[in-house]
């Protein structure tokens, strides 16, 4: 049986190094991303990059929970296990969108939709052999709190403050989903990359964007060289001994006790669910 690997924002920089590194493993690797040209061109580099191998673009808008349910029947359809889930999706934001489904446009991309995505792809996680679940996000900062009366930030919206705020839920979603792996054999690897020189900076106007383009340039590393770091999330056995593996890049961090709430973990899980269930028809998840 072949080994899979399913990759959001896997169409650039992170995701897309990464993606490399797993077809040069041998995986057969999907690609998800939100742009048919640049996912088609990724897919097509990719491959010859690593002289051949398996993989797929599928084209989606993951900050839509009803996309990120299609992809996830799709992949059900035609694989019975998930040995690598990869989650890189990411855009900024720099000023408040709402989406057709009601939710804050980064919050939905950068958390909500990873959230969802593990609960949709559940009965193929760590079921049939091991799954590792890699999430790139910025783990272990001092963000202050999570306002839970203002999820969607209408009272204080700023691409950074919703960096912050995406980056804690991802950090608690670890935390709590870790508890919740019983009985399965899989791994949660939390991942914070640093400074990389990714598009990242690109919604921002001029001349921000050639200065941020400027200190990335100094001051991060490519992407690439995260994607031979990556090779350690995916091969190193005894990261499966763990159900929660933190690092920053190839250095183990730790998490705040803030991140280590689990009331709050909980609290955050079962607020997911429920905003998931207010936009899916025959919405069949509990809170336990």
């Amino acid at each position: 049986m072949g080994r899979n690997a399913l990759i959001t924002g896997g169409t650039d920089g992170i995701g897309k190094a990464y993606a490399k590194e797993l077809v040069k493993l041998g995986y057969n690797v999907i690609i998800v991303g939100h742009t048919e040209e640049k996912g088609k061109a990724a897919a097509s580099e990719i491959k010859q990059a690593a002289g051949g191998g398996r993989i797929q673009f599928w084209k989606a808008d993951l900050s839509l929970i009803s996309e990120v349910s299609r992809i996830s029947k799709l992949f059900l359809s035609q694989f019975e296990h998930l040995d690598i889930l990869v989650l890189c999706a990411f855009q900024m934001q720099l000023k408040r969108k709402i989406t057709s489904e009601g939710f804050e446009k980064s919050f939905a991309l950068y958390y909500l939709s990873r959230f969802a995505l593990i609960q949709f792809l559940d009965s193929v996680i760590g079921i049939r052999g091991e799954t590792r679940i890699v999430d790139f996000a910025t783990p272990g900062q001092n963000y202050g709190e999570i306002d839970f009366s203002d999820l969607q930030m209408e009272k204080s919206y700023s691409a950074m403050n919703a960096l912050k705020r995406g980056s804690f839920c991802n950090d608690l979603m670890a935390v709590e989903y870790s508890k919740r792996m019983s009985g399965r054999q899989a791994a949660f690897i939390l991942v914070w990359p640093g400074t990389v020189r990714t598009g990242v900076v690109n919604p921002y106007p001029q001349p921000l964007k050639s200065i941020f383009k400027l200190y990335l340039w100094f001051f991060g590393i490519s992407p690439e060289k995260i994607g031979n770091i990556s090779k350690y999330y995916t091969t190193d056995k005894s990261l499966m001994n763990n159900r929660l593996n933190v690092f920053h890049r190839d250095k183990e961090i730790k998490l705040g006790s803030s991140r280590l709430d689990s009331n709050l973990a909980q609290k955050l899980w079962e607020k997911s669910l429920q905003l998931i269930c207010d936009v899916q028809i025959n919405c069949t998840f509990t809170t336990k």
